[in-house]
């Protein structure tokens, strides 16, 4: 598969994954702003403490098998090696299950013992945990089932899923214990029962639409060990980067007050929006770079790496300008004045996602490549490192000390990832047209920055129009894509029509036909 091939099924593929992500993103703020209207600030701060523990223990009960199994498949499948796919995914399940059920009995009793002397001696947390601890296997299997299908390039699935039926049931379900006037336990039910209901719709369309001819032989060979291997590292490296936010939420927690916590979470959510570029490429960019690791085809990797890197972050920078410069406005209008306290942290939590898409896909590729050892010793690196600025910052600036932790762990690991590509696999993204980027957003949002200290910014609508036009205007003028990329566009923009003609009535009769 050539440079350009593979390019196009990435962006393409990624297409979905992007309108997908976005919405749920865009409904998970939505459920928030419902919840954050409905519940006090404490309550809700509750709650979020309660979600931090359960998607902890979801985290570490799913194994790393959410990403070993796509990797594998999609390896195995280079190799034509189907057989060995087969077990691959029965393994997976049977060892999701069995984690899933072991953390509903030890995951509450595991948190009274080590936190309920200490932030939670009311035993509120406690009680939603109890109540949330049972959405645990549901979410795994549910993982397992996309991973599965990712590995079989049906990466539409996730959307379906994760981005459409999810958030909006929850969505649902939580309008409907708001217009009933529920308490927080009610809120919580409705987060339960929206699991459930993903997970039964998730179950119909297995049957329906399996990814694979079905052999449910139970077998536990050299492929299962490969992935528990491969798999275990990245167990720790998903669950420790996952702290990253965590401990900022625990510690929080610890040292002020729950409203504390209830701002900082709910403004933490936006800078999420800076990852959505990345995430929706490298959901497919794993499985098309490990096939290619599998037939042992990997000279179009450092070009692929290269091209992508550059054209997610041209992507991305827009928005981080937006936020960055105006972080006042976008709380104000997503949640009211009452939550304007976390504009400070909104920056330095944007300053520190920008990162994952300017270093571009270095976790990605060192995951295709198998170096799942690594990315465990970076991560836990860069979550120490999170973990002492937390402890000395939080007590005295509150969520800005936590805002900083996290910015300066998320930039720590992702150059320490970039380091181990370049060293081991001799692929980087900076390049000269690379180098000219960064130049030009640097300038742009000092020019930004200076425009608004001197007043001439007001955060009217308008200016953000005026600087998307602006900004890729620039771009275009500083010819920073060359001849090959251009011509790349555009067969990517050709595809992308073809694939929205088909897939949008494909997705439209597939949850019709589940539902």
């Amino acid at each position: 598969m050539s440079v350009n091939d593979s390019v196009n099924r990435i962006v393409v593929g990624s297409g979905v994954i992007l309108a997908g992500t976005f919405i749920g993103m865009l409904l998970d703020i939505i459920t928030k702003k419902v919840l954050t209207a409905h519940l006090t600030p404490a309550d809700f701060g509750t709650y979020s403490i309660a979600l931090t523990v359960i998607s902890i223990t979801g985290a570490f009960a799913t194994l790393g098998l959410n990403e070993g199994v796509p990797r594998y498949i999609a390896f195995f499948r280079g190799r034509h090696e189907e057989q060995k796919v087969h077990e691959l995914i029965i393994s997976a399940m049977i060892m999701g299950l069995i984690a899933g059920l072991l953390a509903i009995l030890v995951s509450p009793s595991l948190f009274q013992s080590l936190a309920g002397d200490s932030f939670d001696s009311d035993g509120h947390v406690l009680s939603v945990v109890k109540i949330l601890i049972f959405a645990v296997p549901f979410t795994i299997l549910l993982n397992l089932a996309v991973a599965i299908y990712r590995g079989f390039d049906r990466t539409n699935v996730n959307m379906y899923f994760y981005n459409i039926i999810r958030p909006v049931s929850l969505l649902g379900f939580a309008l409907g214990s708001v217009f009933v006037g529920a308490s927080l336990k009610g809120v919580v039910f409705a987060d339960l029962l929206s699991m459930v209901f993903t997970f039964g719709i998730m179950s119909l369309y297995f049957i329906k639409k399996p990814p694979f001819k079905q052999e449910w032989k139970i077998k536990f060979s050299e492929p299962t060990k490969q992935l528990i291997r491969y798999s275990f590292p990245l167990l720790i490296t998903a669950t420790i980067l996952n702290l990253m936010s965590w401990i900022d939420i625990i510690m929080l927690g610890y040292f002020k007050p729950a409203e504390v916590v209830g701002v900082y979470n709910a403004v933490y959510p936006l800078v999420g929006f800076l990852s959505l570029v990345i995430a929706s490429m490298g959901f497919v960019y794993v499985p098309v770079t490990s096939k290619l690791w599998g037939q042992n085809n990997i000279s179009p990797l450092g070009s692929i790496y290269t091209v992508m890197t550059k054209w997610c972050f041209l992507l991305t920078f827009p928005l981080f300008a937006l936020i960055f410069v105006y972080p006042e406005y976008f709380i104000t209008k997503l949640y009211g004045a009452e939550y304007v306290s976390g504009a400070t942290a909104l920056r330095i939590l944007a300053l520190g996602f920008i990162t994952n898409s300017y270093f571009g896909f270095n976790y990605h590729t060192l995951l295709a490549s198998g170096d799942s050892d690594f990315l465990m010793k970076c991560s836990v690196a860069s979550a120490g490192i999170n973990a002492v600025i937390n402890f000395t910052l939080i007590p005295e600036y509150g969520m800005v000390g936590a805002a900083i932790g996290t910015a300066v762990s998320y930039a720590s690991i992702e150059v320490l990832m970039t380091l181990r590509a370049w060293r081991k696999q001799n692929m980087h993204p900076f390049t000269s047209m690379y180098r000219k980027v960064t130049c030009i957003v640097v300038l742009m949002v000092g020019g930004m920055l200076a425009a608004k200290s001197a007043h001439l910014l007001t955060g009217a609508t308008w200016e953000y129009a005026v600087f998307i036009v602006g900004y890729f205007t620039i771009v275009h003028r500083a010819n920073v894509l060359d001849s090959t990329e251009i011509q790349m566009l555009g067969e990517i923009r050709k595809a992308l029509r073809l694939n929205i003609r088909l897939r949008i009535p494909e997705a439209v009769k597939t949850l019709a036909a589940v539902i």
